[in-house]
């Protein structure tokens, strides 16, 4: 498995993305779409975030989710280009519902919404992991859930020194 991975992460770094392996495509689309909408209100909280921490810690936590998730939002772009031959709607331009309330977010809080968000994307995560989509977007779900599971965690942990509220 490693192995196949690797060879399609070498192929996908030369401009080539094999195609679409998933037996669900409204599935894996609704994902794609879904999962980088919150990523894209996920990096505007972060960037916040990384702007107003006190901790140096919690402020490079922040800016290594915002590398992280826009990593993340250009590689499912990609895919979706390549599987399915559409173009994701660019959240900084559009009004479309998954891309509205990033600036609403950072009025209320950035803590209390990165929690409510995170548990909106282990739903989307769950969903995945059940579905019959591609194995590289199954992948992908079990690294963000892992790599959200280790944001939530000093978030809890360092409330006072984040001061975000």
């Amino acid at each position: 498995m490693v192995a196949l991975l690797g060879t399609f992460a070498f192929f996908g770094s030369h401009g080539y993305e094999p195609p679409w392996m998933g037996r669900d495509r409204d599935a894996d689309q609704t994902f794609i779409r879904h999962m980088s909408a919150h990523h894209a209100k996920g990096t505007v909280l972060a960037r916040s975030a990384a702007e107003r921490a006190k901790n140096l810690h919690l402020r490079e936590l922040a800016i290594l989710m915002v590398v992280s998730q826009v990593g993340e939002i250009r590689m499912f772009g990609n895919w979706r280009l390549s599987w399915f031959d559409t173009k994701m709607a660019d959240c900084s331009t559009t009004s479309a519902p998954p891309c509205q309330g990033a600036g609403g977010a950072v009025r209320r809080g950035v803590r209390a919404d990165h929690e409510q968000a995170s548990h909106g994307a282990a739903r989307m995560a769950e969903q995945m992991l059940q579905s019959d989509g591609d194995p590289r977007l199954h992948v992908i779900t079990y690294a963000i859930r892992h790599a959200q599971q280790g944001e939530i965690a000093p978030m809890h942990g360092a409330r006072a020194a984040f001061r975000l509220n």
